[in-house]
């Protein structure tokens, strides 16, 4: 019998989704990123730190979280949103590309 145990997988945004997430900047306190999502596409499970984020254009999102609790949220253009830490899904459920700039906080 193998009782070794396997290393978890990442839940890093940039090694589970580095085609939406492009790391623009990083230091010792912050991660900014520039993200996009396609109309229908899903993001699997993944971790985000507090953040900032600067919505680009208008959409809607689903979030699926690891208890299976399900939130949708609707992106307007130009909006500024708190996120707390989190770990989820996110699905591009609108038909409009979601593009935001993502300042997550180091750290806290």
């Amino acid at each position: 019998m193998n009782n070794t145990l396997e290393a978890p997988l990442t839940l890093d945004c940039l090694e589970v989704a580095s085609h939406n997430y492009t790391l623009l900047m990083e230091n010792d306190r912050v991660r900014l990123f520039d993200v996009r999502i396609k109309p229908g596409e899903k993001i699997a499970m993944h971790s985000n730190g507090p953040s900032v984020i600067y919505v680009f254009n208008d959409g809607r999102l689903r979030h699926t979280y690891p208890d299976g609790k399900v939130r949708e949220t609707v992106a307007v253009s130009g909006q500024v949103v708190w996120d707390d830490a989190e770990t989820h899904e996110t699905e591009n459920v609108g038909d409009t590309d979601i593009h935001s700039l993502k300042v997550e906080l180091k750290g806290t």
